[in-house]
C-alpha cells in the first residue's frame, strides 16, 4: 500500500496502462459490448473505440479552447503529449501490441542512459552513479554505450530500450509528477524566454529515481510488465481463428482452417485472389511492411512461416524503420512531435542515433533532431484494426451513436475542396467490435487506403465559437471580475490544429525583436523561410508591434488582420488534411487491389 486507505482526503489517484490498451478481443467479441465478459477482453490490444480526449476535456465547457482542441480526436486516439506539451496537435492511436517477440531490434544504437551496476566508486557523484540506500547490489551508472534496442512510438522516439519505454509511460500518465516532472513542463502563459518554464527542460531520470519511491517501485516491476507484453495476451488474433470460433459457438465440432478462409476470400475477391495478393504485397508493400523479406525478397517468400520457439509468425509485417514523412505523405503533425529532442522533456528516453537523423527537406516545417519521420507499423491482424494510419483517419469515421444525444461527441470532419464543412457528409459508422463488423470496416478502410483520389478530405473543425477573455481579473470573494481587456472570439469552423499548433511564444518574442534586434531577426527569418517569405513575415510582425504600441487593446485585432501569414510562419505543423497521403498502391488495378485486400486478411 502506498497510502493509508483509512485517511481521505488526500486520495492517491492514478491511471494504468490498461485504460488505453485493454479492449475487446477480436476473435471473442462480446455479445453485448456494454457488458463484456473477461474472455471478451485482451490486455494489450489497444482500445480503438475509446474517446479519451473527451475524458480529458470532461467538465470543461464545450466552447472552451481546451475542450475544442482536445475533444475532437478520433476514437482510439489520444494526444499523449497533451500535458508535456510541445504545441504540436498530434493525436495518435493506442497501438495494438501484437507478436512483440518477433518485433525487429536495432543494433549499435548510441544511447546515453542509466544502467544497473553492483556498486559505485566512492568518489563518483550521485549524478553519475547512485545506489539505493539499504539495498544491496542496486546501483545505477550513467553513461554512453552502444546497445540493441527497439524503436517505439510513432516516429521511433522511445529508443533507449523496452524497459525505459514502459517506465516513461508511467511518468507520462502521472507517476512522480510533483517530485520529478511538473517543473520540466512548459507554462503556456510564460512568454518571457528568460523566465522559468518558458520551454521544456529534460526530465532527469537520475533525480527522479533518487527522490521518488514510486519510480523505483515501478522500475523493480518493469521485467514483469515486459513479460506480460511478450505473453499470449499480445499474440496474433487471426481472422481464420475468429471465424472458426464463430462456427463452433453454433456447432462445437465445426472446423474452419486456413484453406477454408482462402476459399471464402477467393469467392469474395476473385479467383486465386489470395495468392495474387501475396505477389502484389511482396512487390509493393514488403519493402516497409515486412521484417523478414529483405530488400530483394525471393518470389517464394513465405509470410506464414512460424518461429519454432515462439509459435508466432516470423514476419512482424513491419520493419520498424523510420521513413521520412514526405515519402509517406500522411498527415505531418505527429512526425513533428518534439518531446524526445535534445533539451526537451523526454531527452533521456531518446537515443543519440534517433536524434542524429537528418531533417526531411521535403516539408516546409522546421524538423530534424529526431523529427520528420514515421515508423511504419506492423500489419499483423490489420483486418481487426481499421481505420488506418497513425490517426485512424483513413477509412470511415467511427462514432458511438448513444441514445442520450448529450453524450454524442461526434462532429463530422469531412470538407469540400475549399476546406468548408460538407452540408451532407457521409454518416459515421457505429462501433461494431463483432468479427464481421471489424471485417466490413477493414474492407472499407482498405478501399480508402488504395484509392486516395476518391477520399473526401477530412479536417477537424471547431464546432462552436470559442471566446477568450484577455486582460487581468480580480476575485471579490464571490465572483471573478475582469478589470479591462478584450474578448477574442475564434469563430466556429476554424481548423482545430491551427489553434493547437500555433507557436505563440516564438511569435511574441520575434515581435519584440523587431524593435530590439531587427537585423538579427531578419537574418534568422531569411535562413528559415527564404528572403521573399521572410520579408512578408517581418513586415507583419512590425505592423503588429506598431499597432500594439499605439493601442494595446488592439493587439488581437492587429494579429487577426495578418493571421494567414503569421500562422504559416509560426505553426509547428501546417498540415490540414488528416486523411491525405500514403499513396502507395493507388496505381494498381482494381483486381490487384482486391487481391491485396484478400491476402492481408489472412495475416
Amino acid at each position: 500500500r502506498l497510502a493509508d486507505g483509512s485517511i481521505e482526503p488526500p486520495f492517491l489517484v492514478g491511471m494504468a496502462c490498461g485504460a488505453c490498451h485493454i479492449a475487446f478481443n477480436p476473435i471473442k467479441p462480446p455479445a453485448d459490448p456494454a457488458n463484456p465478459k473477461w474472455e471478451n477482453l485482451l490486455g494489450a490490444i489497444g482500445n480503438q473505440y475509446a474517446r479519451f480526449s473527451e475524458i480529458m476535456g470532461s467538465g470543461m465547457p464545450s466552447n472552451s479552447l481546451e475542450w475544442q482542441v482536445f475533444a475532437h480526436a478520433r476514437p482510439g486516439t489520444t494526444d499523449t503529449s497533451a500535458v508535456p506539451t510541445d504545441q504540436v496537435n498530434n493525436p495518435g492511436t493506442m497501438n495494438a501490441l501484437i507478436n512483440i517477440k518477433q518485433r525487429p531490434v536495432f543494433a549499435d544504437e548510441e544511447i546515453v542512459k542509466w544502467r544497473k551496476v553492483k556498486s559505485c566508486n566512492a568518489n563518483e557523484p550521485e549524478t553519475s552513479c547512485w545506489c539505493e540506500p539499504g539495498r544491496d547490489n542496486k546501483c545505477w551508472r550513467h553513461g554512453l554505450q552502444k546497445e540493441t534496442v527497439h524503436h517505439i512510438l510513432k516516429g521511433g522516439g522511445d529508443s533507449t530500450g523496452a524497459h525505459e519505454a514502459v517506465q516513461r509511460v508511467y511518468i507520462n500518465i502521472g507517476s512522480c509528477s510533483e517530485e520529478c516532472w511538473v517543473n520540466h513542463l512548459t507554462d503556456l502563459r510564460v512568454i518571457d524566454p528568460t523566465q522559468r518554464n518558458f520551454g521544456q527542460t529534460p526530465f532527469d531520470i537520475g533525480q527522479c529515481r533518487r527522490d521518488c519511491a514510486n519510480f523505483r517501485a515501478v522500475e523493480d516491476r518493469l521485467p514483469d510488465i515486459v513479460n506480460f507484453l511478450l505473453s499470449s495476451n499480445a499474440e496474433a488474433n487471426d481472422l481464420v481463428e475468429a471465424r472458426r470460433l464463430q462456427r463452433q459457438m453454433k456447432n462445437s465440432k465445426a472446423k474452419y482452417d486456413h484453406d477454408d478462409l482462402v476459399d471464402d476470400l477467393n469467392k469474395e475477391f476473385g479467383d486465386n485472389a489470395v495468392e495474387r495478393g501475396r505477389v502484389v504485397y511482396l512487390q509493393n508493400c514488403a519493402r516497409c511492411h515486412s521484417s523478414t523479406a529483405g530488400d530483394n525478397p525471393p518470389a517464394n517468400h513465405d509470410f506464414y512461416e512460424t518461429d519454432p520457439v515462439t509459435g508466432q509468425r516470423k514476419d512482424f509485417l513491419g520493419n520498424d524503420k523510420p521513413t521520412i514523412v514526405s515519402e509517406v505523405g500522411t498527415y505531418t503533425c505527429r512526425a513533428l512531435h518534439s518531446n524526445h529532442m535534445e533539451g526537451h522533456i523526454w531527452q533521456g528516453y531518446g537515443s543519440e542515433t534517433y536524434r542524429a537523423k537528418p531533417a526531411d527537406d521535403g516539408i516546409r516545417e522546421t524538423n530534424g533532431g529526431g523529427r520528420g519521420y514515421y515508423r511504419n507499423i506492423s500489419l499483423v491482424n490489420a483486418w481487426a484494426h481499421a481505420p488506418f494510419m497513425h490517426n485512424n483517419a483513413i477509412g470511415p469515421e467511427l462514432c458511438g451513436q448513444p441514445g442520450n444525444k448529450r453524450n454524442d461527441f461526434y462532429s463530422s470532419p469531412y470538407v469540400d475542396s475549399n476546406g468548408d464543412p460538407l452540408s451532407n457528409p457521409p454518416a459515421c459508422w457505429p462501433y461494431d467490435p463483432s468479427v464481421e463488423g471489424r471485417f466490413k470496416l477493414y474492407k472499407a478502410s482498405m478501399k480508402s487506403l488504395l484509392n486516395p483520389r476518391e477520399r473526401i478530405p477530412k479536417v477537424t473543425k471547431l464546432n462552436e465559437t470559442v471566446p477568450i477573455d484577455i486582460g487581468p481579473k480580480i476575485w471579490d470573494g464571490n465572483d471573478e471580475k475582469k478589470l479591462f481587456g478584450l474578448k477574442l472570439k475564434i469563430p466556429k469552423g476554424r481548423d482545430v490544429a491551427m489553434m493547437g499548433n500555433f507557436q505563440h511564444k516564438s511569435f511574441i518574442v520575434d515581435m519584440v525583436r523587431t524593435k530590439t534586434k531587427p537585423k538579427e531577426l531578419r537574418t534568422q527569418l531569411n535562413q528559415q523561410l527564404g528572403e521573399a517569405k521572410a520579408g512578408e513575415v517581418f513586415s507583419a510582425l512590425e505592423q503588429v508591434a506598431k499597432e500594439t504600441i499605439e493601442e494595446p487593446n488592439n493587439f488581437f485585432i492587429a494579429v487577426r488582420k495578418r493571421l494567414p501569414v503569421l500562422l504559416d510562419a509560426y505553426s509547428s505543423c501546417n498540415a490540414s488534411i488528416e486523411n491525405a497521403g500514403h499513396r502507395f498502391g493507388e496505381d494498381l488495378s482494381s483486381k490487384d487491389k482486391d487481391a491485396l485486400t484478400a491476402f492481408l486478411a489472412t495475416l
